[in-house]
C-alpha cells in the first residue's frame, strides 16, 4: 500500500505536534496528519456522551426527586442513623451533589475515566461541595471499604444503564456492590428496572438484517443473483450479535388491520400491549442479582394468553425498559419507550434509545394465534426469538439457555446494516439497472472490454457477471472489482467462489495497485502498437465503506487516475460513471439533535461550566466540522431552499498534486430558529445516447422535495447525511433575522488530501456577521 504525505490543513504547526498514520478510505492510501500531542486524550472525552445525559432534563428531574425523597424516607424509617452515601461512576458528579445537598451525612463517589474524575473535582470546588463529597479515582469494582469508604454505604446511587439496560456490565456492577459495598438494607436509587418488549411486523425493519432476494420482476436474467446472495447460510443466519439502537419514535405504528403493505417506516404491533418481559433487580441480597437467566414468555402483563392481534409477520422484536426510581414508587418512572406505545412517562432522549432484536426468520401469523418468546440474557446482553407454544401452554416456560446468536455466512459482520438495507431498496435497483443499461450500451464500441468496478459491499459485480453471459458470443467481457473494506472482501471471496459454479467468475482486488499488478502480468503481450488494444470501463455506484460523510465515495476517481498513469497507451480508459459529485446544502431546524452537541452550563441548579470547557475544547481538536447523522431519526424542518455547494466534474483526470476545486452556494434563512446545515451528496449517472437520459442518483438526500419552513422527510436506509451544527448564539448581535440573512458555503477540494474543507459566512444585509471554518480533517 502506497503512502503519502499530508499536513492535514495544518500551515505553520507549533512544536510538540505528533504524526499519525492513518489510512484514508478517500483516496486510498496511508497518509500521515499531523495532530495534537493530547489527540487520543481529547478524543476520548469528546466521545464520551456525558453531554447527552445532562441535557436530559426528564432524567436529571427525576433522579433528583428520587434522591431526595429516598433520603427523606430512608431518615424516617431509619431515626439516628447516619446515611453514607455511594455513586458509582459519578461522572460530573452530579448525582454526588444532589445527594450532598440533600442532607446525605457522607458521599463517597468513584469515576474510574480520569480526565472527567479531574473535572468533577474542579466541579465539586465551583459548588462548594468538594468537603462534603470524597472523590475516588477508581472502579467500584477496586473500591474496598476501611479504605476507599469508612464502612459500607446503605444509600447508592447510580446510572449504569444504557439502550439495551445491560451492556454496561450494570449486573455485574450492581451484584459486586451488593456484595461488597452496601449493607443489606440499603436503599438504592434506582432500585429496578422492568424490561417491555412489542412484536411487530415491519418488512422496513427487516431490510435491515436480511439481503432482499432479486426476482424475476427486477431483471429476468438476475434469477441466479438469488442463488449468490441468497445461500442457506445467508437464509437462516441470525444475523450480527449487537443491538439494534434507534429512534424507534419515527417509526410510524399503523394500527389498523388493512392488508396493504407496510412501507417506508412503518410497523404494526402484533400485541394488544407491550409485555413486561422481566423486572432487573438492583440491590441487595445479591442472590436476587441474575446475570444470566432464560425462559419462554406465553403470557400476557395480566395472566392472559398471549396471542397476536392481527395477521401479519414477526419481523422484529422492539425492546424498552422503565427505570424504578425509588422503593416507595412516589417519583414517575424513567421510561426509554417509544412515542407510539403511549407511554406517560415518554421523554426524547439521545443516549437511551429503543434496541431492535430479529428473530432467525420472520413467521407469519393469524389473528389469534398464541405467540412465545423466547428470552435470554447474560451479562452484557439480551436476545430474543419466537418459540413454539404447546395449545395449552399459558404461562412461563423455563428453558435451557441459549446460545447468543452471532453471524455465521459473514455478510453481517462484513456489512453494515445501514448497507443492507440500502442494497434492499428499490431506488438502488433502479440505479443498477440504469449502470446496466449504460455498461451494456458500451458493448458495441469495442469486441473486448475489461470492467472495473471500484465499490465497496457491492451487488454490482455479481448483477455484471450474470447478464455478460447474455453477451459473450460477442463481446468478451472481463469483470474485475476492486474491494477495499477487508471484511467484505473476505465475504466476496466466498460468494464469488460459488458464483462459479453457475457459470461465471469475478476477479476480485483489494486495491487498484492489485488490479494492476494482475492486467499488466495478465496482457504483458499487448504493446503499445498493438492494432486493437481492449478497453478498460471503469464504474462506481459509488460506495465506500469506511466512509463517513456522503461524499467520501470518491476512491473510484482516483482509481481510474491511477490506471491513466500506469496505461496510458490503452485506450479508450473510460470513467463509465458517476461522471459529477453535487454536494446539496439545506438551512436545517433540528428539534432535538442540536443538544448533542450544545454547551450544558447548568443543571438542576448546580454549575457544570467546567465540563463544558473540557468537552468543547476535546470536541475542537477532535471533532470533525461536518459530522455524520441519520436524520431520518432525528425531526427537523427546513429554513431555506436547497442549494448546491459544490460540484465537480469527475470525468476529467487529476492534473496536479497541489489541484484545488473551488466551489460556493448561498442559502438565505427563513427562520430564526436555524441551528445546523445539512449536507447530502448527488452523483450523475451520464446519458446514453439520449441526453434526456441522464440520471442523477441522491442515496442520502431528502426523499420528497424540501418546502422552507415544512418537515423534511430524509431517506431512510443508506450513508448518512453530514450536519454542521451552528453554534447556539450564531445570531448574537443581529436586531433580528430578515430576507437579507444569509449563510454562504465555500468548499474547497483538495485532490492530494481528498478532503472537502468548508466554510460558513454569515451576512445580514450584506454585513459579515460570523465566520465558521473547519479546524481538523473530516477524513
Amino acid at each position: 500500500m502506497s503512502t503519502i504525505f499530508m499536513m492535514n490543513g495544518v500551515k505553520h504547526p507549533s512544536d510538540g505536534w505528533n504524526l499519525v498514520s492513518q489510512y484514508n478510505p478517500v483516496v486510498g492510501q496511508t497518509q500521515w496528519r499531523l495532530v495534537q500531542p493530547d489527540y487520543d486524550y481529547a478524543q476520548e472525552v469528546a466521545r464520551s456522551a456525558y453531554g447527552d445525559m445532562l441535557h436530559d432534563t426528564d432524567r436529571n428531574h427525576k433522579y433528583r426527586l428520587a434522591i431526595e425523597h429516598a433520603l427523606r424516607h430512608r431518615r424516617k424509617s431509619h431515626p439516628g442513623e447516619s446515611i453514607n452515601v455511594l455513586d458509582i461512576g459519578t461522572g460530573t458528579g452530579l448525582l454526588a451533589m444532589i445527594a450532598a445537598r440533600a442532607g446525605a451525612d457522607k458521599v463517597t463517589a468513584c469515576e474510574a475515566f480520569l480526565p472527567v474524575a479531574n473535572c468533577a473535582r474542579t466541579i465539586l470546588l465551583e459548588n462548594g461541595l468538594s468537603e462534603k463529597i470524597n472523590l475516588v479515582t477508581k472502579r467500584s469494582n477496586k473500591l474496598v471499604v476501611g479504605c476507599d469508604l469508612s464502612e459500607r454505604a446503605n444509600f447508592l446511587v447510580a446510572e449504569l444503564l444504557d439502550t439495551e439496560l445491560i451492556g454496561e456490565a450494570a449486573l455485574s456492577t450492581y451484584k459486586h456492590a451488593a456484595e461488597c459495598l452496601l449493607t443489606q438494607d440499603a436503599t438504592l436509587v434506582p432500585y429496578a428496572a422492568d424490561l417491555y418488549l412489542q412484536v411487530v411486523d415491519s418488512p422496513f425493519l427487516w431490510s435491515f438484517n436480511r439481503l432482499k432476494s432479486f426476482s424475476s420482476d427486477d431483471n429476468p436474467s438476475l434469477i441466479r443473483l438469488r442463488d449468490s446472495f441468497s445461500s442457506d447460510a445467508m437464509q437462516k443466519c441470525p444475523g450480527a450479535p449487537s443491538v439494534f439502537d434507534i429512534q424507534a419514535s419515527e417509526l410510524e405504528a399503523l394500527e389498523t388491520d388493512s392488508s396493504e403493505p407496510l412501507g417506508d417506516r412503518q410497523l404494526r404491533c402484533l400485541l394488544a400491549e407491550p409485555i413486561r418481559v422481566k423486572r432487573f433487580e438492583f440491590g441487595p441480597p445479591s442472590a436476587q442479582i441474575k446475570l444470566s437467566d432464560s425462559f419462554v414468555i406465553t403470557k400476557t402483563n395480566n395472566g392472559d394468553r398471549l396471542v397476536a392481534v392481527r395477521d401479519g409477520s414477526v419481523h422484529a422484536f422492539i425492546v424498552w425498559w422503565r427505570l424504578k426510581m425509588e422503593p416507595t414508587g412516589t417519583v414517575p418512572d424513567i421510561s426509554t419507550a417509544p412515542k407510539w406505545a403511549n407511554d406517560p412517562e415518554y421523554a426524547w432522549r439521545d443516549h437511551w434509545m429503543q434496541a431492535v432484536y430479529f428473530p432467525r426468520n420472520p413467521v407469519a401469523v393469524r389473528k389469534g394465534d398464541p405467540l412465545g418468546i423466547l428470552f435470554n440474557h447474560d451479562s452484557f446482553a439480551l436476545w430474543f426469538d419466537l418459540a413454539p407454544v404447546p395449545p395449552s401452554e399459558m404461562v412461563a416456560l423455563a428453558t435451557e439457555p441459549v446460545e447468543r446468536p452471532v453471524c455465521d455466512c459473514g455478510m453481517h459482520y462484513a456489512w453494515s446494516r445501514d448497507r443492507i438495507a440500502h442494497l434492499n431498496t428499490e431506488e438502488y435497483r433502479m440505479l443498477t439497472g440504469t449502470i446496466l443499461d449504460r455498461i451494456f450500451s458500451k458493448l458495441g464500441a469495442s469486441s473486448a472490454l475489461d470492467l472495473v468496478i471500484v465499490s465497496d459491499c457491492s451487488l454490482l459485480p455479481v448483477m455484471v457477471a450474470e447478464l455478460s453471459r447474455v453477451h459473450s458470443r460477442q463481446h468478451q467481457i472481463n469483470v474485475h472489482h476492486v474491494e477495499t473494506a477487508h471484511g467484505s472482501l473476505r465475504f466476496l471471496e466466498g460468494v464469488y467462489a460459488g458464483a462459479k459454479s453457475n457459470g461465471f467468475s469475478i476477479h476480485l482486488f483489494e486495491s487498484m495497485d492489485k488490479f494492476i499488478d494482475h492486467y499488466k502480468q495478465s496482457h504483458a503481450s499487448i504493446s503499445n502498437v498493438s492494432p486493437d488494444p481492449p478497453s478498460i470501463l471503469v464504474v462506481a455506484e459509488p460506495y465506500t465503506a469506511a466512509g463517513t460523510l456522503p461524499w467520501d465515495s470518491v476512491y473510484f476517481w482516483y482509481a481510474r487516475n491511477q490506471l491513466l498513469m500506469a496505461f496510458p497507451s490503452i485506450s479508450p480508459t473510460c470513467l463509465l460513471c458517476p461522471s459529477v459529485l453535487r454536494i446539496y446544502g439545506v438551512l436545517v431546524e433540528l428539534r432535538d439533535l442540536w443538544k448533542i452537541r450544545a454547551s450544558i452550563s447548568s443543571c438542576e441548579g448546580f454549575i457544570l461550566t467546567a465540563f463544558d470547557d473540557l468537552v468543547q475544547s476535546a470536541m475542537r481538536k477532535t471533532d470533525a466540522f461536518i459530522e455524520p447523522h441519520p436524520l431520518w431519526e432525528y425531526p427537523s424542518k427546513s429554513a431555506s431552499l436547497p442549494v448546491v455547494v459544490f460540484e465537480m466534474k469527475l470525468d476529467k483526470a487529476i492534473q496536479s498534486d497541489d489541484a484545488i476545486v473551488v466551489s460556493h452556494g448561498c442559502m438565505k434563512a427563513t427562520s430564526p430558529s436555524v441551528n445546523a446545515i445539512a449536507f447530502w451528496a448527488e452523483w450523475c449517472v451520464p446519458p446514453d445516447q439520449d441526453p434526456a437520459s441522464e440520471f442523477y442518483y441522491s442515496p442520502t438526500g431528502p426523499s420528497v422535495s424540501i418546502v422552507p419552513g415544512q418537515p423534511v422527510r430524509w431517506k431512510s436506509a443508506g450513508p448518512q447525511q453530514g450536519v454542521l451544527f451552528l453554534p447556539t448564539d450564531w445570531s448574537k448581535g443581529l436586531d433580528s433575522l430578515s430576507d437579507n440573512t444569509a449563510f454562504s458555503v465555500n468548499v474547497i477540494f483538495d485532490p492530494l488530501s481528498g478532503e472537502h474543507s468548508f466554510s460558513v459566512s454569515i451576512f445580514d444585509a450584506g454585513r459579515l456577521h460570523l465566520t465558521l471554518q473547519s479546524t481538523i480533517s473530516s477524513c
